[in-house]
């Protein structure tokens, strides 16, 4: 018989959405509370922001923190808005998160977040104290936490990882996100990685925040490697509009503004870059047009140079799944964390990496049941 988890959901944005929708298609899976941030959400019940149709779940969403933190629950999936900031700073805006994540742990809930800067440690400027501090809520409540999601996450980690077995020789691992922005909705966090600015006048926080955000994950399958990296190093292109448009969430792009960004966040080993998250990202699907496309909407890859070589694609947009890119990724993210719920709970305590835990693919996924 297969063991059933009590899972609570802490955000209500596309991701909370999503997961909402796996977690009450699954009889393993019992949700027990719903935390959100906006007014108009409380009260309502669980299955009517759940991604799909769904019978009504009897637990309505609530904003009371206290409350949620009461619940007797197996998993959390801490999916809160992020500003991408460094969660190690204090005072910074993504530091909210680690009292949160602190306290959970300690009640004894494992967490599963797809916070960006929660994917490794190494990378954060106090990132030894964050992770000591959290290590000890943990195992107070014989408790674990992953960083989780796509990209950083499946792509970045595991899926490049175990590719790697049926390269013989290998020189470099490189990872591919080409996304349409364009219907994010979260405004300011676009303009602040340089969207609608001028080159010059892109804001230092946002490249910054390349390096936040996806310099942990080279760390991640540098551990995986069992190889220490000597350095995060940032590469930046953008491609500016040849004349003003507004994007599909609202964002104003006026001519000789960026319109479209092409990154490399690599990391370095002994003077060379052997691994390297790349992302191509617009604002509309015509911007950029001399960076990489992957099929009629995007998606990811991954390139394994050596020998043999591994080249694997898998775009986005298809009709069975959203139909769209942006959405694809948040629905994929979202099922990640949910695929990892048992795994989280088999784990040792502590904050944990993605070998670190049980293997785990989609086995409560499976419509058999």
């Amino acid at each position: 018989m297969s063991k059933s988890f009590k899972v609570a959901v802490w955000g209500t944005g596309m991701i909370g959405q999503y997961a909402l929708r796996y977690i009450l298609g699954r009889p393993e899976l019992d949700l027990v509370g719903v935390l959100c941030w906006s007014d108009d959400k409380v009260g309502k019940d669980a299955a009517e922001l759940a991604d799909g149709d769904h019978p009504d779940s009897g637990i309505k969403v609530s904003n009371d923190v206290d409350a949620f933190m009461a619940l007797d629950a197996d998993v959390v999936i801490y999916a809160p808005k992020d500003a991408l900031a460094d969660p190690s700073i204090e005072g910074s805006p993504s530091s909210q998160s680690v009292p949160h994540i602190e306290a959970l742990l300690r009640s004894g809930k494992n967490v599963l977040t797809p916070i960006l800067s929660f994917t490794h440690w190494r990378h954060l400027k106090n990132g030894d104290a964050l992770r000591a501090r959290l290590e000890d809520a943990a195992k107070a409540g014989n408790a674990s936490l992953l960083g989780a999601g796509l990209d950083p996450g499946y792509v970045t980690d595991a899926f490049a990882f175990f590719a790697s077995t049926a390269t013989g020789e290998i020189d470099s691992i490189d990872t591919w996100e080409i996304l349409d922005y364009g219907s994010y909705g979260a405004l300011d966090t676009v303009r602040m990685l340089g969207f609608g600015a001028r080159p010059q006048d892109m804001p230092p926080e946002g490249l910054e925040t390349l390096k936040i955000g996806w310099g942990g994950a080279l760390h991640v399958l540098a551990d995986a490697f069992h190889i220490e990296l000597d350095d995060i190093r940032l590469d930046v292109d953008v491609a500016l509009a040849k004349e003003a448009y507004t994007g599909q969430a609202g964002l104003e792009i006026a001519e000789r503004s960026i319109e479209a960004m092409m990154f490399r966040v690599a990391g370095v080993y002994k003077g060379k870059d052997v691994f390297g998250i790349n992302h191509v990202t617009r604002i509309g699907p015509q911007a950029g047009p001399d960076f990489r496309n992957i099929g009629h909407d995007g998606g990811y890859a991954v390139h394994i140079a050596g020998y043999p070589p591994i080249n694997a694609e898998f775009p986005f947009g298809y009709d069975e799944g959203t139909g769209r890119g942006w959405s694809d990724a948040m629905a994929m993210t979202s099922a990640r964390l949910v695929n990892a719920v048992e795994s989280i709970v088999d784990a040792e305590p502590g904050w944990r990496l993605f070998f670190e835990t049980p293997r785990h693919g989609g086995r409560f996924a499976l419509k058999l049941r």
